[in-house]
């Protein structure tokens, strides 16, 4: 991808397939690196549970699962319970986006800042644009102090 973002190629490609594979739901996961010097040690997929809570309770989740991602509260817990005894942090938060194109949604931005900045500092946001079922362009975002918003980082085209 590029020097700033370098993501093992069998572990974006495990990304790609999950995305599609999901589709035409958003797939959602996590990248974890070692809070010592912050090399990639694996990649954790994540259950999207947009729709079930979209269905409960419409209110206040009142996107379907083809435009928006949630993860199962629960998974988090245990994911915050494996860092912990791993010694590690979420380098990379990714999502797909359903038959369009991979940009930093308003929503990405409610979900991913508090009235304080990020809510993960340093983290990296990978979105994947997925059309027809096929990935087609990722493009990841990174926090921006000075425009107080994430912003594109850079881009690659997933075309094969």
């Amino acid at each position: 991808m590029t020097n700033e973002l370098k993501i093992p190629p069998d572990m974006l490609k495990a990304i790609l397939e999950q995305a599609e594979r999901e589709y035409p739901a958003e797939c959602c996961g996590l990248i974890l690196a070692r809070q010592s010097d912050g090399e990639i040690t694996r990649l954790r997929p994540c259950t999207n549970v947009q729709e079930q809570y979209h269905r409960l309770d419409p209110k206040d989740f009142p996107l379907e699962e083809c435009s928006a991602y949630f993860i199962e509260p629960k998974e988090l817990l245990e994911i915050d319970r494996e860092m912990a005894d791993q010694s590690e942090l979420i380098r990379v938060i990714y999502h797909s986006h359903i038959d369009a194109d991979a940009y930093f949604s308003d929503e990405d931005e409610q979900r991913a800042t508090d009235e304080d900045g990020p809510v993960y500092p340093g983290t990296i946001y990978l979105v994947i644009s997925v059309c027809e079922g096929r990935a087609e362009l990722a493009k990841w975002f990174r926090w921006n102090p000075e425009m107080r918003l994430h912003s594109d980082a850079g881009s690659c085209s997933l075309r094969r």
